[in-house]
Order: C-alpha cells, then sequence, then structure tokens
C-alpha cells in the first residue's frame, strides 16, 4: 500500500469510527437496504442489522444520512496530495451507497490549500 493510500485508508476508518456515537436503527438499516443493489440487498438482509453495524458502507450511509459527509471529512483530515489523489480516485471508500453530498460541499476548496 502506497504512503498515500494508506492516509486515505487511516482516514476512511476515523470517518466511519465516528458512528460509534450514532444511534444506529432499524429505520437506518432499512433506508440502507432501499438504496443497494438488488442482489447486494438480499446478502445484506440475511446477514441482519447486527452484522451490518460491522460494515463501513452502512456506517458511511448512516453518518451521510446524518449530514456528516464523507467529501468534507476527507477535505479536513488528509494532506492535500492525498486529498487530490483520493478526488482523482473517485472521491469514495468503496461502494457506499450513500445520498449524495450537497453540491456545495464537493465545490469548496481544500481547507489546506
Amino acid at each position: 500500500m502506497t504512503e498515500l493510500a494508506a492516509e486515505i485508508h487511516r482516514a476512511i476508518q476515523a470517518y466511519c469510527a465516528q458512528a460509534r456515537a450514532l444511534p444506529l436503527t432499524a429505520t437506518d438499516f432499512y433506508d440502507w437496504l432501499a438504496a443497494l443493489p438488488p442482489d447486494r440487498r438480499a446478502e445484506v438482509k440475511a446477514q441482519g442489522m447486527r452484522a451490518s453495524k460491522a460494515e463501513p458502507e452502512f456506517l458511511s450511509f448512516c453518518l451521510e444520512w446524518r449530514g456528516y459527509t464523507l467529501w468534507n471529512f476527507m477535505a479536513g483530515h488528509l494532506s492535500l496530495e492525498a486529498f487530490d489523489h483520493w478526488v482523482a480516485s473517485g472521491q469514495s471508500a468503496g461502494k457506499l451507497p450513500r445520498r449524495q453530498p450537497a453540491a456545495s460541499g464537493n465545490t469548496t476548496p481544500h481547507p489546506r490549500a
């Protein structure tokens, strides 16, 4: 893993760790299920909500739903070089089904630029 990839990975882990303070509910789980592709939905539903509480995709979905956008978190926690690399690679933490951040969130320059 390159230095930039490691920095991005650590930031994504820190982002998902914020979800520990959230009350994750059945409503969150069913909203997330509705956002998933049908084949993934069946798999997740079979595993249940309890297993989903350890899934970064579910945690990210819950954070995004409450206004804690991944984009803004990464902008504030990555070096400029790592942030640029993350943006160029698609601005995601993998296959994260989530509501899109507000347009203003995606156009804000990096805070350390």
